[in-house]
């Protein structure tokens, strides 16, 4: 039996302007806090403007659903802190929105955070929450956001209509360096 070779997953959120709230924005691989802030720019900001970016180990979040907080007996086991923590709340509202982070309290376990971030933003019918110490992240400082997004916005390589793919299959097949299978 092979052990697993894949890296942690980390979480990506983003933030596309100052007035937008932060945004689940996928999933990457790493290592570690910084590589996973580093390919999340890579994989995420191909196509920017974004003025923040930030990511989570998965396996520090506390995650629910709206099925488990209708049976409590089957809510995930919280890690309990030895002190209060600030927490980040995140929810899913509705099946078209994205996850977004609803603001920060001050627990000593997840599950707490979550009964908290429920009373204060009330919404008990989100299709999931998502809940995690803040210490846990790493996001991009603000003074080097310019630096970390602005070049791809002069990378138009990395839009699709910038390749011309039909044509250039088109004239290959044309001058018979192509075979039809």
């Amino acid at each position: 039996m092979m052990a697993d070779t894949q890296w942690p997953r980390f979480m990506v959120f983003q933030k596309m302007n100052g007035k937008q709230p932060w945004q689940h924005n996928g999933t990457v691989h790493a290592p570690d806090l910084e590589m996973a802030l580093l390919n999340a720019r890579d994989v995420f900001m191909r196509r920017p403007d974004a003025v923040g970016l930030f990511v989570v180990p998965d396996a520090a979040i506390y995650k629910v659903t709206l099925e488990q907080l209708a049976s409590e007996a089957e809510l995930p086991d919280s890690v309990e802190f030895s002190e209060e923590r600030e927490i980040l709340v995140f929810a899913k509202p509705h099946e078209q929105s994205a996850c977004e982070l609803l603001g920060s309290v001050k627990a000593k376990s997840a599950l707490q955070a979550l009964k908290k971030g429920q009373s204060e933003w009330g919404d008990s019918k989100a299709l999931w929450w998502w809940l995690f110490p803040a210490e846990a992240s790493l996001m991009n400082a603000e003074a080097e956001a310019e630096s970390m997004f602005s070049a791809a916005r002069e990378k138009s390589y990395k839009n699709s209509s910038e390749y011309h793919t039909v044509t250039m299959m088109r004239q290959l097949h044309s001058k018979g360096r192509l075979e039809e299978d």
